[in-house]
């Protein structure tokens, strides 16, 4: 088991869709990930804008995922997909926090299409353009 006392975070895809090469190095050398072999998990949470998926993970998993400030009212807290290990929980566990589905907060819309698997199910998105 590793174990790793704080939660660290890093987003693995920015708002623009680019990748995180350094920052996903960073977050498997911060956490150790590679000592895990295949034992870990990954946990996501899908949802419109502004629903609280942000707020669930931190509750639920011990995360550090940035959170909307409800009193200063809705706006696009996630850009892009950000993960982070879950504090305490065997076997590791990785927390995905996701762009909403709907981009309402950015004038997009995000096309998703699930690949199934036996024991995943996995997002990909294959479109994303501007509302008119």
């Amino acid at each position: 088991m590793v174990e790793i006392d704080h939660c660290c975070s890093a987003q693995l895809i920015d708002g623009e869709g680019e990748f995180n090469v350094v920052g996903l190095a960073n977050f498997i050398r911060t956490t150790k990930l590679t000592n895990c072999g295949l034992s870990y998990a990954v946990v996501a949470i899908m949802g419109p804008q502004s629903s609280g998926k942000s707020t669930l993970l931190n509750h639920l998993f011990q995360t550090n995922f940035r959170e909307m400030d409800a009193f200063g009212g809705r706006s696009q807290t996630t850009k892009g997909i950000w993960i982070a290990n879950c504090v305490g929980i065997d076997p590791f566990t990785v927390a995905m926090d996701l762009e909403g589905t709907d981009g309402r907060e950015r004038g997009e819309v995000w096309v998703w299409a699930f690949g199934f698997d036996e024991d995943l199910m996995t997002p990909f998105f294959f479109g994303r353009g501007s509302k008119k």
